[in-house]
């Protein structure tokens, strides 16, 4: 029997050990779960950041901006680096980054809020931040700690001019917003204003200060320029007087007077140097040459190596007669033999052969050297020449390189004084007449929107804000939830099967005569077929043949056991098996209430010991168990009266003994026993009872109410009880939703009886 214990089900062992494995991911099913479980927190946060988005922009005063437009360019002053091969003027972004610095800066502030008089506007004045109020609040919780009022006086002294100014411009700078345009030279100076002409106005205030303050700083910068030039221009005019007149002096005390003599000693020197490289490398191609025909001569080289040898008619006429000789020779020494007449006339032809080219390669070897000694007396020549143009011309050559670097130094000299004296002409012409860096490109205009509070943007960030937010109340709910909201959980946690969950039903349907056979009424309602997907699975638990006795018990009052258990018999009796219900709960006996009162009319008898109406014949009593009565939807009833009646009249509880003996008895008589039990949360009965029974299925009608916890500690009071436990059914009920039939009575999903 596929059952779980009980006492195997409490303490920390609850779950089984694969129910412990947690997966590590979350399909779109589980997400779109959450959302429909938690949608009501989801609506709710959202329109509560609508709400506030809306309250805010209700709230927020608007705020308009104006931006005035302003170009840096450079070329129109010509301050700036220029590319020597192009010529054009470039602006680095460090310097675009350096203006946008100096338009924010401190001392364009303080001269724009003096201009327009900020330091009485009422905007800048009465504004707080959030620094301002943290500080103000820190403020007022020290004074509840100093009643005695020693810090009054520095809080109520009046501010001076300067702390009036500094807070002024703290609200001024957080106003002005100042950017590059792209990659351009343009920057947009923008201010913020709740007045459009106010905002335009201090716009073209901050450019228009920026532009003049850049002028006034270029015309202090021509100023000391200016100066320093010209003090410079008198130090430089000195030194180049000095210097044209210490080369003078040096000529004339040398006696060099033309400066012609010079370059043409220099000229001849270059020359003779010249022819006597050109002469040293002739000598070392003629070494060269005759070195090669020697070594030829000497076998050491084949006579191909000698560019004239390649070139002799009377050379190359003898290889060829050389060629044929050895060819005939070869011929005759195949045909006549070595040591043939013929053969030897052939051979001395080949040695007179070359005895005639060895004799022009020597001919050529003694031009080889008439050439290079002629070569070497001409190189010897230009020496001797070079060295006496040299003795002649050495000590003017001194005089003359000392004369030139004088010459030198006075004429630059003369160029620094030249060059000086252009630069003051003109930063002179510049200081009459400055030119700025920047200039005005589109004036600030009274803007015609308003840049705060956009509706188009703080209502979406307000929904997705508290979308965000009930998400995260959701999840926090979640955690913290331990309510049994799915099997499962239940079966993650506490190791309990889910049998089948039953819907809600109203027990309304047409021609139905209660909600204790309700499965007959309407046999294919969601109600009916959960049941009977209940009944499959507990039938699955038990082996064929036998008789079975399963108890159904709730952990609290009014979760619908009793109505699950009379439909369970109803599935049973109509499948051909007998079947009787027990009333085991002593408490509040309703199955017994049902039988007694409305009889039939809810598909109940009271059991007499047989059979429910006592109209069987012997026959049928005396045949097989399984033989059905005359109406198999009137299920017998073993009530609380008769388990009672049974017990020893002494024993204060014998009513459990009685319903083990009872028990016993209807194991004999039926195929299916299905009891009844009370609460076994609050009821010791169902504790004992248990134990009499092949099995127990608890009925989880409110499972929203009822945490995880709560259940193991209920189930926990069954101790070490070796109790079988089949599973849990959840059986969805809605409090205060009845049934009322037209006879005037009848129970509900949850087991409520209803007049």
């Amino acid at each position: 029997m596929v059952v779980q214990e009980i006492r195997k089900l409490t303490g920390t062992d609850m779950a089984p050990k694969e129910g412990r494995q947690h997966q590590d991911y979350i399909s779109f099913r589980d997400i779109w779960a959450f959302l429909r479980r938690h949608f009501l927190v989801l609506a709710l946060a959202s329109a509560a950041g609508i709400a506030f988005g809306a309250l805010y922009i209700a709230k927020t005063e608007a705020t308009y901006p104006s931006i005035a437009r302003i170009v840096i360019d450079r070329e129109q002053a010509r301050i700036a680096s220029q590319d020597a091969s192009t010529g054009t003027i470039i602006i680095e972004t460090a310097e675009i980054a350096s203006e946008v610095e100096i338009v924010k800066s401190e001392a364009i502030a303080r001269s724009v809020i003096r201009q327009l008089n900020l330091t009485e506007d009422p905007e800048i004045q009465d504004s707080t931040s959030w620094r301002s109020t943290l500080r103000n609040g820190l403020t007022g919780l020290l004074s509840v700690f100093d009643p005695a009022g020693e810090n009054d006086a520095a809080v109520a002294g009046e501010p001076d001019e300067e702390d009036i100014m500094r807070r002024t411009m703290a609200g001024f700078l957080g106003r002005v917003s100042v950017r590059r345009v792209g990659q351009s030279y343009v920057l947009e100076i923008g201010y913020t204003s709740t007045d459009p002409v106010k905002a335009s106005r201090a716009a073209n205030a901050i450019a228009n200060t920026y532009m003049q303050s850049s002028l006034d700083a270029k015309s202090q910068i021509i100023a000391r320029g200016a100066q320093w030039i010209e003090d410079r221009l008198v130090e430089v005019g000195r030194q180049a007087h000095e210097a044209a007149l210490s080369a003078e002096e040096y000529r004339n005390r040398n006696d060099i007077a033309q400066v012609g003599t010079a370059g043409l000693d220099q000229q001849q020197l270059a020359e003779i140097s010249s022819q006597l490289l050109a002469a040293q490398a002739e000598t070392a191609g003629e070494a060269a040459r005759l070195a090669t025909i020697n070594r030829m001569l000497a076998g050491q080289l084949p006579d191909s190596y000698v560019g004239e040898a390649l070139s002799n008619t009377e050379i190359n006429r003898l290889r060829s007669d050389l060629g044929a000789a050895r060819t005939r020779l070869e011929t005759l020494q195949a045909r006549y033999g070595a040591q043939s007449e013929p053969t030897m006339a052939a051979k001395a032809e080949i040695e007179r052969l070359e005895a005639l080219i060895n004799t022009e390669l020597v001919r050529i070897q003694g031009v080889y050297k008439s050439n290079l000694d002629t070569a070497q007396a001409r190189e010897a020549l230009l020496k001797e020449q070079l060295d006496a143009i040299k003795g002649s011309v050495t000590e003017k050559n001194l005089a003359r390189v000392e004369l030139t670097e004088l010459e030198s130094r006075a004429t630059t000299y003369r160029r620094m004084y030249e060059s000086v004296l252009q630069q003051l002409i003109t930063t002179l012409q510049k200081q009459s007449f400055p030119i700025g860096d920047a200039r005005m490109v589109t004036a600030a205009t009274p803007p015609l929107g308003k840049i705060w509070p956009k509706t188009t943007l703080i209502i979406p960030m307000s929904l997705m804000l508290g979308f965000a937010a009930g998400l995260g109340l959701a999840g926090l709910r979640d955690v913290l939830d331990r309510r049994i909201s799915s099997g499962e959980r239940l079966g993650r946690e506490l190791g309990l099967p889910t049998l089948g969950n039953v819907p809600f039903t109203r027990f309304q349907a047409p021609g139905s005569k209660g909600a204790l056979r309700f499965v007959l009424d309407a046999p294919y309602s969601g109600f009916s077929e959960a049941l009977r997907g209940v009944k499959s699975s507990m039938d699955a638990a038990f082996p064929a043949g036998g008789p079975i006795v399963v108890g159904l018990t709730s952990v609290g009052g009014g979760e619908g056991k009793s109505t699950i258990a009379a439909n369970l018999g109803q599935l049973y009796a109509n499948e051909g098996l007998r079947v009787v219900l027990v009333d085991a709960n002593f408490k509040k006996p309703l199955l017994s209430i049902q039988a007694a009162n409305v009889g039939s009319k809810a598909g109940l008898a009271v059991y007499n010991g047989g059979q429910p109406h006592g109209d069987l014949s012997d026959e049928k009593r005396k045949g097989d168990k399984r033989a059905s009565f005359e109406d198999m939807s009137i299920l017998p009833v073993l009530t609380v009266e008769q388990i009672r009646k049974t017990a020893h009249p002494g024993h204060r509880f014998g009513h459990l003994p009685a319903l083990k003996k009872k028990l016993e008895d209807l194991r004999q008589d039926f195929d299916v026993i299905i009891v009844d039990l009370s609460t076994f949360a609050t009821s010791a009965d169902t504790r004992a009872a248990s134990a009499y029974l092949d099995g127990i299925m608890l009925v989880l009608g409110d499972r929203r109410k009822m945490t995880v916890e709560w259940l193991a500690s209920a189930l926990a009071t069954f101790g070490k009880s070796r109790v079988g436990i089949l599973g849990v059914v959840f059986n969805k009920r809605k409090t205060g939703q009845w049934w009322r039939p037209a006879s005037g009575g009848g129970i509900d999903a949850g087991g409520h009886y209803a007049v």
